[in-house]
């Protein structure tokens, strides 16, 4: 399987295997030609016509059943039994686990192109959210790379009630449909108009998918055509912009002198950062090495953006690469964002790491970040954080974080604590007033 870049929406979903799956699976895979049924009431693997109105399953001959009679000894799986495995392998995490993912999609390679109607009927009735877009995206793609207009309709059709999922079905026949005939796609999108393309969201997961295959073809058309995209939607076009070029060096240099011709210079800095933002879910060593390449003047913000996203696979490594060249400005909202989201993965971790970095006021935000992700894990070790905090109105919000979480598992404990805090008889009685008026209300 001939896997390609994909297109990463939003940093750190935590479906980010499964998307990408079944977005490679709907790239690499789906040959020959046919028609498709455009509705739910589909027929199983035969031949038959669906619902009356003359249309053949794909890529099978009118009357023939899909196959001929004994071509081939060895009868194909059926569908419910493929089904069946790649239920069992996505269970456990298996669903966030690239190398399940491939086996996953291996598996869903088995279902011929014929058997796609049967396919997403099963699919349809799936209860898990995951599972169920996982499948939908797959064969939508498949189906798409033939028949585009058809695998659209289907997933116009069946947008009720699915939420999300149904968007992101339909982000992945854009892509699928867009890589034979992007004109087709842009067209499709124009034409929506006013109509429901699936909200905010789902029409921008459409667009990102539909400029990725553009600017695969195009470039310059997938630029030009950027300037008729407004609000939002523009965002995710620029997202998609950058998908094709994620491992080709020439092709992205070239796609961010295009970007430097953007008259709006937010504009032109949002478009790095969703490029390096992708790239570094991706490619993480080649996508650091990139930003330490650049000026220094372009360096901070690309820091902040690669930092965070190294923070998911490496905390470490992604907290020190926030800080490093860090002007002292900089450095209390650097700490902060590292400590905020690595104190939730690993609050022992962090707190080790912050305790081992210079003391000073700078740490102040990142000690109150800590300790709000630190309350409810161990309110103790938030408590005595609290007090390390310089500043006073900072100190006296962190430390009634610490206490409220505490009063809740020790009351006597987290009394006593607070009492040794510091703080003033005042601030201690208006720490616990709050407390005392909501157990009252009991």
């Amino acid at each position: 399987m001939k896997l390609t870049p994909l297109t990463i929406t939003t940093a750190g979903l935590l479906w980010l295997a499964t998307l990408a799956g079944a977005y490679y699976y709907g790239k690499a895979h789906g040959t020959g030609t046919g028609d498709a049924p455009s509705s739910s009431a589909l027929a199983g693997s035969g031949g038959a016509p669906v619902q009356g109105q003359g249309r053949h399953l794909p890529g099978a001959a009118p009357g023939t059943g899909g196959s001929a009679a004994g071509a081939d000894s060895a009868k194909p799986p059926s569908v419910k039994a493929i089904l069946a495995q790649m239920k069992e392998k996505m269970r456990g995490g298996g669903m966030q686990n690239p190398a399940s993912m491939m086996k996953i999609m291996g598996l869903l390679d088995k279902i011929r192109r014929e058997d796609i109607p049967e396919a997403l009927t099963e699919a349809e009735a799936m209860t898990d959210p995951q599972q169920k877009m996982t499948v939908l995206m797959a064969l939508l793609g498949k189906w798409a790379e033939s028949d585009g207009p058809a695998a659209m309709k289907y997933a116009e059709e069946h947008s009720s009630g699915m939420g999300i999922m149904a968007q992101i079905g339909k982000a992945s026949v854009a892509g699928a449909w867009a890589e034979k005939d992007p004109e087709a796609v842009w067209k499709w999108y124009k034409d929506q108009g006013d109509k429901d393309t699936g909200g905010v969201m789902g029409g921008n997961m459409v667009l990102a998918s539909l400029f990725s295959s553009l600017a695969a073809k195009d470039p310059d058309a997938a630029f030009a055509k950027l300037q008729e995209i407004e609000g939002p939607g523009r965002s995710m076009a620029l997202a998609g912009l950058f998908q094709s070029a994620l491992f080709d060096a020439e092709k992205r240099e070239s796609m961010l002198k295009k970007v430097d011709t953007l008259p709006d210079e937010s504009e032109r800095k949002q478009a790095r950062q969703m490029m390096l933002g992708q790239w570094a879910m991706l490619a993480p060593e080649e996508a650091t090495a990139w930003v330490a390449s650049q000026p220094a003047k372009d360096q901070s913000e690309l820091r902040e953006t690669m930092g965070t996203m190294l923070m998911m696979s490496d905390p470490k490594k992604g907290a020190a690469f926030m800080i490093e060249g860090a002007t002292e400005e900089e450095k209390p909202k650097r700490y902060a964002q590292a400590i905020g989201s690595w104190a939730r993965m690993d609050t022992n971790a962090a707190g080790t790491w912050l305790s081992q970095q210079p003391q000073g006021p700078h740490l102040d935000d990142a000690r109150q970040s800590f300790v709000g992700a630190a309350s409810e894990k161990d309110p103790e070790s938030a408590m005595a954080w609290a007090a390390t905090i310089t500043e006073e109105s900072k100190r006296l919000s962190a430390t009634t974080t610490a206490y409220n979480a505490w009063k809740k598992k020790d009351p006597a404990a987290a009394d006593s604590a607070l009492a040794k805090s510091g703080l003033s008889g005042e601030q201690i009685n208006g720490i616990k007033a709050p407390a005392a008026g909501v157990k009252g209300q009991e």
